[in-house]
């Protein structure tokens, strides 16, 4: 059972590596092509544990990626749409063992804003997305799933604010770790975010990422104490060069949790619209 658990909370620690790569950003751009990239650093050396205590590791683990992100903006009648995809290349230094650095899971995505009300600065959106195991599970580079994520994001700009929040449906498959079939367990997902413009370009603000998740099944035997939860809080700085490139930089730390690390995550979004 320790084995199971062992291999469980290294399938959490994937999953959060691959997770940096997801976008949070609510409010669509004009229609054309862009290139995004997203360098990003965690670290941890405690977790929390089955109980939501802090558990040191007694060594640190820790993880550096760059995902480039082309994407397509387009209009559908009076509504903007887009699609895109994410293939990300990972190093990862664990607490135990080699490190390994490869390509991670690529992320595939779509998204159609229901409300696209620009001069009122409402939007509200519809996305989905879909994790695709290309990398090297065994290595750590990877998670060996597929997920599927359905969820909705709304967004109000009222100048100097910006306000956003978004909720996902992350529904995850079986999948081989160490020769170990796993099914962990489905998650909800949570983010918001708080802006305030001190002039056209720069937006400092603050994020909030949270979720929850059930028992993972290992031959479709429920795991007891598997739950993963997180609350992650930190600042943000957006600086818009012109109205099709900009920066972003967010640093978050998971405050309280449940089998996730401790983490410290900082990353970075650049734009760049052609």
């Amino acid at each position: 059972m320790k084995t199971v658990l062992t291999i469980t909370f290294a399938v959490l620690l994937i999953g959060s590596a691959s997770a940096q790569w997801n976008d949070f950003d609510n409010v669509p751009y004009a229609p054309g092509f862009y290139l995004q990239g997203y360098p990003g650093f965690a670290t941890a050396s405690k977790g929390w544990d089955a109980d939501g205590n802090s558990q040191d590791w007694g060594g640190s683990w820790s993880s550096f990626g760059l995902g480039l992100n082309p994407v397509y903006y387009g209009m559908l009648g009076e509504n903007r749409w887009s699609a895109g995809a994410s293939i990300p290349f990972v190093s990862i230094s664990p607490s135990v063992g080699d490190g390994q650095t490869g390509i991670g899971d690529m992320q595939v995505y779509a998204s159609y804003w229901v409300i696209d009300d620009h001069k009122k600065g409402n939007y509200f959106s519809v996305w989905f997305w879909s994790d695709v195991p290309i990398g090297d599970n065994d290595k750590g580079l990877g998670s060996g799933q597929m997920n599927i994520r359905p969820g909705v994001a709304w967004a109000t700009e009222k100048y100097p604010y910006l306000i956003q929040a978004s909720a996902y449906y992350n529904m995850r498959f079986k999948g081989t770790y160490s020769n170990i079939d796993i099914k962990p367990g489905n998650e909800i997902w949570g983010n918001t975010s708080f802006g305030y413009s001190v002039n056209d370009q720069m937006q400092p603000g603050l994020e909030i990422q949270t979720g929850w998740g059930a028992d993972s099944k290992t031959a479709n035997v429920t795991n007891a104490d598997t739950k993963e939860q997180w609350f992650k809080v930190g600042p943000a700085f957006a600086y818009t060069l012109n109205p099709t490139t900009s920066l972003k930089f967010v640093g978050l730390y998971n405050v309280m949790g449940k089998n996730t690390a401790q983490s410290i995550d900082i990353g970075a979004r650049i734009t760049w619209g052609f």
